[in-house]
């Protein structure tokens, strides 16, 4: 669409406007849905990618196969028009570049505008990720702030970044070191990040994981499709 100004036709189109959600989705879990919703709420994103990490090219942790992440991915999201899953990292299957899997989603989508979300801590370790110079410039940042609990399972084995550090901060620290926090000096000058504003839950994916191991109830922690096919197919279980 296009109108006239003063004799000239301006395009009045917007960009769509998409983040990528990449994590391991150990599983998914409430706290994953809060940190995509809150990006859509405060960024105005069309659409949010959650991206499901196939294999980490730093972490020797085995994960849960492939599938049965993705298929808990969509069961999560199945309410949401806003929220896709995207299978490219099971797909390509190898080790798992953010670089890559951004090259190629903006490939199918030139036209937009990208963000990509993460926790703070995998934040700060972003000059260490491959091609991390050209990624850099490549999408706008949206930082989640982290709680001791709290890990956000995309730092713990996800696309190319180290695992999100556990240091017993309490909540109320670990809100003002995510406001206090700046990036390196090492980040490109391109580099354009905002901090997402929203409350910290203690859930990670570690704490559900071991919550099955030991026989407790996960319900509340993940969305009940979630919970309903974890106890289906007995995933998590001591082997």
């Amino acid at each position: 669409m296009s109108r006239c100004v003063k004799g000239w036709y301006v395009n009045t189109v917007q960009m769509p406007k998409i983040a990528v959600f990449g994590g391991t989705f150990n599983p998914v879990h409430w706290g994953h849905l809060l940190i995509a919703e809150t990006a859509i709420d405060q960024f105005q994103l069309d659409r949010v990618i959650w991206v499901p990490t196939f294999r980490s090219p730093h972490k020797a942790q085995a994960l849960l196969a492939f599938d049965h992440r993705l298929e808990m991915v969509q069961r999560a999201i199945a309410d949401q028009p806003a929220f896709t899953v995207s299978a490219i990292e099971g797909q390509r299957q190898g080790l798992s570049y953010a670089s890559a899997t951004l090259n190629t989603l903006q490939a199918l989508e030139p036209e937009a505008h990208w963000y990509w979300i993460m926790g703070n801590d995998a934040f700060q370790s972003l000059p260490k990720w491959y091609a991390s110079e050209s990624l850099m410039a490549q999408c706008t940042w949206l930082v989640a702030p982290r709680s001791e609990l709290n890990d956000i399972d995309q730092q713990e084995d996800d696309l190319g970044r180290d695992r999100l550090s556990r240091d017993g901060t309490s909540s109320e620290q670990s809100i003002a070191l995510c406001q206090a926090s700046q990036p390196p000096l090492s980040f490109s000058s391109q580099l354009h990040w905002h901090r997402l504003q929203l409350p910290l839950l203690g859930i990670s994916s570690t704490l559900i994981r071991q919550r099955c191991q030991e026989g407790h109830s996960i319900r509340y922690l993940v969305p009940e499709s979630v919970r309903c096919y974890i106890t289906r197919q007995n995933l998590y279980q001591m082997s």
